[in-house]
C-alpha cells in the first residue's frame, strides 16, 4: 500500500518540485526540544536544498521511507487500542461466560417471603437434595456409632456445617460433580479433598489426634431455615466422645473454660444463598442467628454441662454480579423503575457487619461456649487472650481477621484465581481459606 501510495498518489503531487530554504520556517534545532524529537521521529528523513522529490534515486525512496515510518507508528497504536478494548471484552466475556455456563446449574427462586428460622426442607421434587441430606444422616449415624481416639492429648471432632461450599470440601455439589459452571478444572476435585485431608483430615496432626474423623454436611443451594431442618433431622452427632474419666469436673472453677473436656468444634457457613434468593439483610441475620442457636441448643440438649465452640463464619465475599441483576423482578433496586441491583456485595457487607453483635448475643446465651468469628477483615488479629466483660470463660480473641484468606481481594483477577466463578472456591482457594480456619482453630484450643 506504501508503495502505490507513492508511485501514483504522492509522487505526481510533488513532480518536478525542490525542497527549498524557508526562512519563515524553523529549523529544528531552533523548535523547543520537545517539538524538536517530533519532527525528527515523526516527519520525512531529512531532505536536503535542492533535492527533487520525484527523483528515482531519492524522491521514491524518501516517499517510501517515510510512509513505512508513519505505517509503523500507526500499527504501534492500533495494537494498543486493541489490546485495550481486549481487556475489556476479556472482563465481559467472563461475565458472559459464567452466565452461559450457570443454564447448567438451578434456576432463580425467590424466597424473600419465607421466614428465615422456621425449618423448613426443599420440596419432595427436589430428589437430589433429599437424597444427600439422607447420605449425610448417615455419615452422622456411622460417625456416631464409631469408637472415639481415646489418646492423651486429644483434639475435638470438626463438624462443618453449610451449603455448597461447605460441601465443596468433599469435591461434590448434591453428591456428584459440579457442573461446568463451577468453573473447576478436571481433578480439581481431588485436589479440594487432598487439600482437606491434609489441613483437617486423616494426613493432618489434627485428624491424627481427633477424637473422631471429621464431618462434612453441606448441601449446595442451603438456606437457614433448611439448614434448620436438616440439622434437627438428622445431622447432628449425639454420641459422647469422652470416656468416664474424662467426664465434667463439676467441682472445676467455673470461670476458666475446659479445653480438655471439649469434644466437638462446630464450624458454621451459612446464609449467601439467603441472599442470593432475594432475601434482604435483617431476614438473612434473622436467619444465621437461628442457625448457630440450632446447633448449641442441640449440644445442650445431648451434652449438657459440657462445653461448645463454633467458628462463625462471615459471608464469603462473592461477585457473581449477574446472579444478583436477574433476581429483578420480583428483587428489585427500585421497585417502580424495575432497576436492579448490580451486586451482592452491599448486603453481604451489611450482614458481616452486624455479626458481631449477633454472635455477643449468643455468648450471652451460651455461657459456656467459645464462639469465634471469622472475618474477611485485612486488619491484623493478636491472635491469644482478651478479656471480655471481666469474664475469663470469654477471655479469648472473638474474631479472627483473615482478609486475603477470606478472598477479601480488590482485584477482580486475582479473585479469579481462587474464585474461578466468583462465588465457589477452587483447589487454591480452599487451600487458602483452610489457614484462616485454622487461626481459629489455634483460638479455641487456646489456654
Amino acid at each position: 500500500a506504501v508503495l502505490i501510495l507513492c508511485q501514483y498518489q504522492i509522487m505526481p503531487m510533488f513532480e518536478n518540485t525542490k525542497i527549498v530554504a524557508n526562512a519563515a520556517s524553523p529549523s529544528p534545532s531552533a523548535l523547543p526540544r520537545r517539538r524538536r524529537k517530533q519532527v525528527v521521529s515523526l516527519l520525512l528523513p531529512p531532505i536536503t536544498a535542492g533535492q527533487s522529490l520525484n527523483d528515482s534515486s531519492s524522491g521514491f525512496l524518501l516517499c517510501t521511507a517515510g510512509r513505512l515510518r508513519y505505517a509503523a507508528i500507526a500499527s504501534v497504536a492500533l495494537a494498543l487500542l486493541l489490546l485495550a478494548r481486549s481487556g475489556k471484552k476479556n472482563e465481559k466475556s467472563h461475565d458472559e461466560m459464567m452466565e452461559t455456563l450457570t443454564g447448567s446449574s438451578r434456576p432463580f427462586q425467590y424466597i424473600g417471603d419465607l421466614d428465615p428460622s422456621e425449618p423448613q426442607p426443599w420440596p419432595e421434587e427436589e430428589e437430589d437434595w433429599h437424597a444427600l441430606h439422607e447420605t449425610l444422616v448417615k455419615r452422622v449415624e456411622e460417625s456416631d456409632a464409631s469408637s472415639s481416639n481415646q489418646v492423651k492429648d486429644h483434639l475435638p471432632q470438626l463438624v462443618f456445617y453449610g451449603d455448597s461450599i461447605t460441601e465443596g470440601w468433599n469435591g461434590t455439589s448434591f453428591g456428584n460433580l459440579p457442573g461446568q459452571h463451577r468453573m473447576w478444572t478436571t481433578g480439581e476435585d481431588e485436589s479440594i479433598r487432598d487439600v482437606f485431608a491434609n489441613a483437617f483430615g486423616d494426613k493432618s496432626d489434627w485428624g491424627e489426634r481427633a477424637l473422631k474423623p471429621p464431618l462434612v454436611l453441606g448441601i449446595s443451594g442451603s438456606r437457614t431455615y433448611d439448614f434448620i431442618w436438616r440439622v434437627v433431622n438428622g445431622e447432628f452427632p449425639v454420641s459422647s466422645l469422652l470416656n468416664k474419666e474424662g467426664a465434667i469436673d463439676n467441682n472445676r472453677d467455673d470461670d476458666v473454660f475446659p479445653i480438655e473436656q471439649l469434644e466437638r468444634i462446630y464450624i458454621l457457613l451459612m446464609g449467601t444463598n439467603n441472599l442470593g434468593g432475594g432475601m434482604l439483610p435483617e431476614p438473612t441475620l434473622k436467619g444465621m442467628d437461628a442457625a448457630g442457636r440450632t446447633i448449641l441448643q442441640l449440644h445442650e440438649k445431648h451434652f449438657p454441662n459440657t462445653p461448645a465452640a463454633m467458628l462463625f463464619s462471615e459471608l464469603l465475599p462473592r461477585k457473581d454480579d449477574f446472579r444478583a441483576i436477574k433476581m429483578c423482578p420480583p428483587r428489585c433496586k427500585n421497585v417502580d423503575t424495575l432497576e436492579p441491583f448490580q451486586s451482592f456485595m452491599p448486603a453481604i457487607k451489611k450482614v458481616n457487619r452486624a455479626l458481631p453483635n449477633l454472635l455477643d448475643g449468643l455468648r450471652e446465651d451460651f455461657k459456656n461456649s467459645r464462639i469465634i468469628l471469622l472475618s474477611a477483615n485485612n486488619v491484623t488479629s493478636e491472635i491469644g487472650a482478651s478479656k471480655q466483660n471481666g469474664n475469663t470463660m470469654h477471655s479469648y480473641t472473638p474474631v479472627i481477621n483473615c482478609g486475603h484468606e477470606m478472598f477479601a481481594f480488590d482485584d477482580i483477577d486475582e479473585l479469579d484465581v481462587y474464585m474461578p466463578d466468583r462465588l465457589h472456591p477452587n483447589a487454591k482457594g480452599y487451600k487458602l481459606w483452610s489457614h484462616c480456619l485454622q487461626k481459629g482453630l489455634d483460638v479455641i484450643m487456646s489456654r
